[in-house]
Order: C-alpha cells, then sequence, then structure tokens
C-alpha cells in the first residue's frame, strides 16, 4: 500500500507551494482588515461585513471556480488580456482571500481582548496610530491568536485537496492520474491521507510549540477560540 508514497510525496511541493503563499498574503491582508474595522468608519465597516459575509457563507469550491473561471472571464471581457497570466495565480487569490476572511475575523476577537489602557499609554507617548498598531496591539493580537490562526493553516492546507478541480497537478491529483492507470484508487487515496495526516499533525506540534513559547493561558484560548482540530 506504501509503495506510491515516494511519488505521490513528490507533488508535495506544489501543495506546500499553494498554501504558503496563501498563508502569508492573507494572514497580513487578515491583519490590515481587522484594524480597519477596529478603528473604521461606518462605509468600511459595511464593506467588511460584505466580504466576511461572502467567504464565510459560500462554499470554498465556489468561490474557487468563481475566481479562477469568472474573474478571467471578466477582465477579458473588460479588454484585459490574461492570457499570459498563469493559472495557478488565480487559485492562490482565492485562497489567500479565504485566509484573510477568516484570519481578520479571528484577530478581530484577539484585538478586542487587548485592555486599551495599552493604547492609551502608547498613545501618551507619542506614537502614532499606525505604531501603536505596529509595535503594540497586532504582536500581541497574533500571540493570543496562535491556535485559532493554527487551526486556520491547517483548514487551508486541507483546502488544496480541492485544486485538482481546476486542473493543477497536486497530491490529489496525481492520485487520481495513478489511479486511472493502475485501478488502484483505494491504495491511492489512502497513501495521500497518510501524507496530509502527516503534514497537519507537524502543523499541530508546531501550534503548540508557539503555544507554550508565548505560554497562552487556558482561559485566554477559551475568549479567543483556542484549542487546535
Amino acid at each position: 500500500m506504501l509503495a506510491s508514497l515516494p511519488k505521490l510525496a513528490g507533488y508535495l511541493s506544489v501543495t506546500l507551494f499553494v498554501t504558503l503563499l496563501s498563508v502569508v498574503p492573507g494572514l497580513i491582508l487578515a491583519a490590515l482588515l481587522a484594524v480597519w474595522k477596529d478603528q473604521g468608519s461606518r462605509i468600511v465597516s459595511g464593506g467588511y461585513r460584505i466580504f466576511i459575509s461572502f467567504i464565510r457563507s459560500t462554499p470554498f469550491i465556489v468561490q474557487l471556480f468563481v475566481v479562477y473561471f469568472g474573474v478571467p472571464q471578466l477582465l477579458s471581457g473588460a479588454g484585459v488580456d490574461v492570457s499570459d497570466l498563469p493559472p495557478l495565480l488565480f487559485v492562490l487569490v482565492i485562497f489567500a482571500l479565504h485566509v484573510a476572511g477568516y484570519g481578520a475575523e479571528i484577530l478581530r476577537g484577539s484585538l478586542a481582548a487587548i485592555q486599551p489602557g495599552e493604547k492609551e499609554a502608547a498613545a501618551s507617548l507619542g506614537m502614532t496610530d499606525a505604531q501603536i498598531y505596529r509595535r503594540i496591539v497586532l504582536p500581541q493580537a497574533f500571540v493570543l491568536s496562535i491556535p485559532p490562526l493554527v487551526n486556520e493553516v491547517i483548514s487551508t492546507l486541507k483546502g488544496t485537496a480541492l485544486i485538482f478541480n481546476v486542473g493543477i497537478v497536486d497530491v490529489m491529483r496525481q492520485a487520481e492520474l495513478m489511479g486511472v492507470n493502475s485501478q488502484r484508487y483505494l491504495e491511492l487515496y489512502v497513501d495521500v491521507a497518510i501524507l496530509y495526516g502527516a503534514m497537519i499533525f507537524a502543523l499541530t506540534l508546531l501550534g503548540r510549540a508557539l503555544e507554550h513559547h508565548f505560554r497562552i493561558s487556558e482561559d485566554t484560548l477559551t475568549v479567543i477560540g483556542g484549542e487546535y482540530e
């Protein structure tokens, strides 16, 4: 049953590439959205709610198809040539937006858990709003959010199993292609499950190590939405 593992493992680079290039910009955008919501006007809050509602209330596969197939069609209709853009770019865009949508809500809860007096103390020292969030608020928010953010990274990693639906050759797609030739679908998909399980186990250990390093209390985890899946 494990005979196909080495060949399938060769395609983990695609899975990890998509995960990494989705999570990093997604978390940056999530931090910006959380700060804008924390400080924003009604217009900003309204736009935030619309974006979050779309991300959280529609199936991810629908979002993937809308961006992968729909956006190039809209751009082409507007006279923008997208033929030279790699198809993987549209996959990365929707994954990053998905991470941003869920990550922003996680960080928003963490921002609410930070004492207002810390902002006031920083302001009294002459810091600007940007400096206060960059140096004081966001570092604490990210620390408080480690467990749910790690869960979001794990969810993103598992979500990459859907990109074979748009023709990206990853672990799942390779297993399907090998299955067509050998008819050993059960063995191949069990091998895929083993690979995903190993990656998720490693991420869980990393999350727990970070949690232990920063010594996040159990009470805080309950408030923010803690514990790993």
